[in-house]
Parts: structure tokens; C-alpha cells; sequence
């Protein structure tokens, strides 16, 4: 089934008429929807404000925290990756863009333990010192691949081909004695999360 906006795959159907959208689309229709959500709650700390002044009081009650603004790599957007100057030219922008894509769907869809671990990796693998470009390439390029099955419908998840780029980016990441540790946290994560389709 092909995506209502584009020729890629769906991934998803979304409403009542279930359209189906790919990843891609997907993402770009939850910004949208991010977007809206973001505008109301600054409104409201408007109103709030706007009723404390007309009252003579200070500001009371919570406020809705202003969002982080989202990092700009070669004109793409990226709102939960954090990507240096030193690393732009060594790594695949449209690979870390479906990374970044994946983590926002995990998030919203209720998968916040994979957002956290993609998220983590992620970070860990394009701010170590001691991995070369070759490989931190290759790692982005197999984490943008297990970052979009882990963000699929559970049981239309390729589990094994998840598995066979996540032992591949283990034994790399393992002689990176800088993330070792983040990486001894998180990718078993996602280990779990594609060995329990497997294993059920």
C-alpha cells in the first residue's frame, strides 16, 4: 500500500477514512499537529498573563515551558538530535533525518523508552572521539534503518533485518571505549524490542 501524499510505503492510516502515509508524511503531519498544540499553549500563557494584569496580581498557576527551538543541519530540521559543525560532512543527513523523524513518531505513538534509547545512541555515536567517520557513517546509516522498524506497527516490524544491523552496530560501537557505557544501557533496548516478535 503506497502513501496517500507520496509513492513510498505506508506505514500508517490515519482517521476515520484510515489514509495511509508513510514515515516521512507521517512525521510532517505530527509537526503540523505539534505545531497547533504549540501555538495554543502559548496563547494560554498569554490569557493567563492578561488576566493576572487586569486583576493587579502577579502571574499565578503553572505555565506551559517554551519548547526547544529545533537544530537546522544543511537546511534540514531536526528536533530531538543534537549534530556538531565537526560531524555534518562525515554522516548522511538524510539518514539522521529519519533517525530524528523516528524518534518524534516513537514519542507520540507511546514508545518512549525507544525514543530514549535511539535518542541516546544517536547522540552518543556522533559526538564519539574515538569511532572513525567510516564508521560513525555506517552506524547512522543502520540506526536511521532500526529507528523507522522500531517506529512501524509492532507486527509489521522486520524483525531480523533490525537484529542483523544491530549486532553489526554493536560489535563497532564495543570498541568505542568513550560510549561504551551508553551503549551497554541502551542498545539492549532495542535488542528486546525486536527479539520479543521473534521469540512470541
Amino acid at each position: 500500500m503506497k502513501c496517500h501524499q507520496c509513492s513510498t510505503p505506508a506505514l500508517y492510516q490515519m482517521g476515520d477514512q484510515r489514509t495511509p502515509l508513510c514515515l516521512s508524511c507521517y512525521s510532517k503531519l505530527m509537526h503540523i499537529h505539534q505545531q497547533q498544540l504549540e501555538n495554543a499553549e502559548r496563547m494560554m500563557n498569554y490569557y493567563s498573563d492578561q488576566m493576572s494584569e487586569v486583576a493587579g496580581l502577579p502571574p499565578m498557576g503553572p505555565r506551559f515551558a517554551p519548547r526547544p527551538r529545533p537544530v537546522v543541519v544543511e537546511e534540514l530540521k531536526l528536533n530531538n538530535i543534537n549534530v556538531t559543525d565537526s560531524v555534518v560532512g562525515t554522516i548522511n543527513t538524510g539518514s539522521i533525518g529519519t533517525v530524528d523523524q523516528s524518534i518524534t513518531v516513537l514519542t507520540q505513538t507511546g514508545e518512549p523508552a525507544l525514543a530514549d534509547a535511539i535518542k541516546a545512541l544517536s547522540d552518543a555515536i556522533l559526538e564519539s572521539k574515538d569511532l572513525t567517520d567510516a564508521q560513525r557513517s555506517e552506524l547512522v546509516d543502520s540506526l536511521s534503518v532500526i529507528a523507522q522498524e522500531a517506529a512501524t506497527p509492532k507486527e509489521t516490524r522486520r524483525n531480523s533485518v533490525a537484529m542483523t544491523l544491530l549486532e553489526r552496530a554493536m560489535k563497532i560501537t564495543a570498541l568505542a571505549g568513550d560510549i561504551s557505557g551508553i551503549c551497554q544501557k541502551w542498545w539492549p533496548i532495542l535488542v528486546a524490542a525486536f527479539s520479543a516478535m521473534n521469540a512470541s
